[in-house]
C-alpha cells in the first residue's frame, strides 16, 4: 500500500497521483493501492481525489484524518494499512517519485530482507535560488550505496514491511504534531528494536521546494527547529542526566564553532556565512530543545 498524506496542497496532490499512475514494473505488477489521508477536517483534497482516482491503474482509498498533526496522520494510515498488506509506503504530496521509484524499493527489499528501504529525495525548486544559498547546499541530501545498512529513515520515501511494526509500542509520536522529526524518532526506536533499514540509490523522489523555503530566514528557523527536535528524542529515547550533558556539550561546541566559520566568513564569501549561521541555529535549537522550546514549522504551509 502506498500512503499518501495530504494536507492544503490539491496542486501538489495532482502531480503526485499523476506520477504514481505512471510507475513501472519489471514483469507482473504488484497488487498496489493507494491511500490518501488528508488532514483537512474540511476534506479538501476529496474533489482531487475523485477526478483522480478514476484513472489510476489501481484503487484509491481516500480518508480524513480530523486531528491537527503529521503524525496523526501518518497513524491514521497505518492503522489502515496493517493487516491487510505486506509493505506500506509512505509519499508526501510534495512530492514526485521517479517511475522506477517501488520497483527499486520492492527489489531492494527482496534482495536483502530488509524490514525498512529508504531512498534519495532530489529537490527541485519552483524559483532558481541565489546562487550563494545553492553553493551552501542546504537542499542537498547525502547519499549511500545501495545496500548499504543505516540506523534511521525518513518517511518522504521509505518501504515498511508491516511485520516489522509489530512490537513496537507506540508508532509516531503524536506529540511532535507540527515541529516535524517524527519520523526521525519512529525509526531511532525501529534501529533499536533490532529492525534494518538500508538504503536504495535508485528510489528516487523529487521534492519540491517553493519559493518561500528557498530564504534564509526559512532555513535558520528550520535548523532551530531540527536541533530542538532532536534534543526531544534524544532525551526520550535516553532520559537521564547523561544523555541532557552530551545535547548542552553538543550545542555549545556548534555554537562555538560556528562563531569561529562566522568570523572567518569574510573571507570564504556569503555562502560560508550561511553555512556559520546553520551551525548556530542548530546550536541553539538544541539549547532550546532542552527547555522544551520547540518551533512548530508546520504550522504554516508552504506551496499551497
Amino acid at each position: 500500500m502506498v500512503c499518501v498524506l495530504t494536507y492544503l496542497r490539491p496542486d501538489g496532490l495532482t502531480r503526485l497521483l499523476s506520477a504514481l499512475a505512471e510507475l513501472r514494473f519489471p514483469g507482473e505488477a504488484p497488487e498496489l493501492r493507494l491511500l490518501v489521508t488528508d488532514n483537512d477536517p474540511e476534506a479538501s483534497a476529496r474533489p482531487v481525489c475523485e477526478a483522480l482516482g478514476a484513472r489510476l491503474p489501481f484503487s484509491l482509498r481516500y480518508q480524513v484524518e480530523k486531528r491537527r498533526g503529521i503524525p496523526q496522520a501518518r497513524n491514521a494510515a497505518l492503522v489502515a494499512a496493517l493487516g491487510s498488506c505486506d509493505f506500506v509506503a509512505f509519499l508526501d504530496d510534495d512530492e514526485v517519485p521517479e517511475r522506477e521509484w517501488l520497483a527499486e524499493l520492492l527489489r531492494v527489499q527482496r534482495e536483502t530482507g530488509a524490514d525498512a528501504v529508504t531512498g534519495p529525495c532530489l529537490s527541485r525548486f519552483d524559483v532558481p535560488p541565489p546562487a550563494w544559498i545553492a553553493a551552501a547546499g542546504f537542499f542537498v541530501r547525502p547519499r549511500w550505496p545501495t545496500g548499504q545498512r543505516l540506523r534511521f529513515a525518513y518517511t518522504g520515501n521509505v518501504l515498511i514491511r508491516t511485520e516489522a511494526l509489530a512490537d513496537l509500542g507506540e508508532l509516531f509520536d503524536e506529540r511532535m504534531a507540527l515541529t516535524g522529526s517524527e519520523d526521525s524518532e519512529f525509526f531511532q526506536r525501529f534501529d533499536r528494536a533490532g529492525r534494518r533499514i538500508v538504503w536504495c540509490d535508485t528510489a528516487v523522489v523529487h521534492d519540491r521546494v517553493p519559493a518561500s523555503c528557498a530564504r534564509l530566514r526559512w532555513i535558520l528557523a528550520r535548523s532551530y527547529r531540527a536541533g530542538a527536535a532532536e534534543a526531544y528524542i534524544e532525551r526520550k529515547l535516553d532520559p537521564g542526566m547523561a544523555a541532557t550533558a552530551r545535547i548542552f556539550a553538543h550545542a555549545g561546541y556548534c555554537v562555538a564553532k560556528a562563531a569561529l566559520l562566522l568570523a572567518a566568513a569574510g573571507l570564504r564569501g556569503r555562502a560560508a556565512g550561511a553555512r556559520a549561521l546553520h551551525l548556530a541555529s542548530f546550536g541553539v535549537g538544541r539549547l532550546g530543545g532542552l527547555i522544551g522550546l520547540q518551533y512548530a514549522e508546520y504550522q504554516r504551509v508552504h506551496g499551497h
